[in-house]
């Protein structure tokens, strides 16, 4: 696997765990959630694929105010429109 392989995100995936992140958070936006909670309810166990994932989620501006290694984060306005379009 290439680097540009390795660095695309599957979509759909992401979008599972923007879903799974707004549940965890009770639909309600700057609510910290925490990686473990968030990947068990997506049905997640790669752990370097939920850190792309939330790179990305964060670059679309759909999570914020994240830690360093994305164990915990909060879903913002943006993303809670995201997840349930």
């Amino acid at each position: 696997m290439n680097t540009e392989e390795e660095k695309q995100v599957p979509r759909e995936t992401a979008r599972r765990v923007l879903q799974a992140a707004a549940v965890e958070a009770f639909g309600r936006p700057a609510v910290y959630v925490t990686c473990e909670r968030v990947m068990g309810r997506a049905s997640l166990v790669d752990l370097a694929l939920f850190v792309r994932i939330a790179e990305y989620l964060k670059d679309e501006g759909w999570i914020t105010e994240a830690d360093a290694d994305y164990g915990m984060f909060a879903i913002t306005v943006e993303g809670l429109d995201e997840a349930i379009r």
